[in-house]
């Protein structure tokens, strides 16, 4: 499943004064707006992070790691920032684990809500030393000890990008205008 990037509109206007007041300069429109484009991507991925969560219980430091940022260059004036179409293991929210295999209680929004209380969940640890929740869908005897188990997932971050990401398109285009003048200034004074 392909996701819907942000796509960030520029005044074409402001384009073609950066390319005529650059033209003396090697590259110099390119340069610029490959530097522009860039630092745009930066902000807008901090940005993105903040409204991700906004709306999970994630860590910041986790987000900032599944937001991942293609850089444009000269050559190619293109950048994206991308996530992960995987679900978020419920384990990378903040959970409970209750006395006496009482279940577990997840919060996956932030704020001060009640956790999702789920009986008959546990704890799980794969083979690489990774802990997950689980729930067994299947008794009875003559099942392996991973069989009839459910391991269970909550929004992956490409789900809530996807909300967020109409909010941040417009502030975007206004920055990488912004930024494009101030690298184009950039530029010329270093002549």
């Amino acid at each position: 499943m392909a996701l819907e990037p942000i796509k960030i509109s520029i005044d074409r206007d402001a384009v073609r004064a950066v390319e005529s007041r650059l033209a003396h300069i090697k590259n110099g429109a390119e340069r610029a707006m490959s530097r522009a484009i860039n630092h745009t991507l930066g902000v807008t991925r901090t940005e993105a992070s903040r409204e991700i969560r906004s709306q999970v219980r994630l860590k910041a430091a986790y987000v900032r790691e599944k937001l991942k940022v293609r850089k444009a260059t000269t050559t190619n004036a293109k950048g994206s920032i991308q996530t992960p179409i995987r679900g978020q293991l419920l384990s990378r929210y903040p959970y409970t684990v209750y006395a006496n295999n009482k279940g577990i209680g997840v919060s996956l929004k932030p704020g001060a809500g009640q956790r999702q209380r789920m009986p008959g969940a546990f704890e799980i640890t794969f083979s690489n030393g990774v802990t997950a929740i689980a729930i067994r869908t299947k008794h009875g005897p003559g099942l392996g000890r991973s069989e009839g188990l459910k391991v269970l997932y909550g929004p992956s971050i490409s789900q809530v990008f996807t909300d967020v990401k109409d909010d941040l398109q417009a502030p975007a285009g206004d920055r990488l205008t912004e930024r494009l003048g101030v690298e184009a200034e950039r530029l010329i004074n270093q002549q």
